[in-house]
């Protein structure tokens, strides 16, 4: 236990403190938006890739770019199991190197993932895709997600 001897020692051991708090914040932070995204990428269906490359993440405000335009689906996809796309690996990859553009400088700023892919609300809502196929993901992927990483917040695995 130390002692604080005058109120220089005080005030440089609570500089000291901050710097340490805002450091574990920032990877938390970054913990939390990393597994945020990915979590959603897991639970998003992928035909043409569209909505899974349409997730970006950003720092302060949510991003308010063009939607990001995929090509033609190459297999049927409604009968396989999500993950098994072949389009999946180059569609998240978009979505994922968002992350590296974020500042995360300042850990109590607001982080965003958003997703402006037009069909990405029927997906959630799991109206999409219509009969004769059937949703994927039919219980959504943003409340889920979010569910999952309050969990994960509140146990301390984040």
């Amino acid at each position: 236990m130390s002692v604080v001897m005058n109120a220089s020692q005080f005030l440089a051991g609570l500089d000291d403190a901050e710097a340490e708090v805002k450091i574990i914040m920032r990877n938390r932070v970054r913990r939390l938006v990393d597994e945020g995204l990915r979590r959603l990428l897991a639970k998003t269906p992928v035909n043409t890739g569209e909505a899974a490359m349409n997730y970006v993440a950003t720092g302060g405000t949510p991003y308010t770019g063009p939607v990001k335009q995929a090509g033609d689906p190459v297999e049927p996809t409604n009968d396989l199991p999500l993950g098994a796309e072949r389009l999946r690996p180059a569609a998240e990859a978009v979505a994922i190197a968002t992350i590296g553009t974020v500042d995360f400088s300042d850990p109590f700023n607001v982080f965003w993932i958003t997703n402006k892919a037009p069909h990405i609300g029927g997906l959630e809502t799991g109206s999409l895709p219509q009969a004769p196929y059937s949703p994927r993901s039919p219980a959504g992927m943003f409340g889920v997600t979010i569910e999952e990483l309050a969990a994960m917040l509140e146990s301390g695995r984040i």
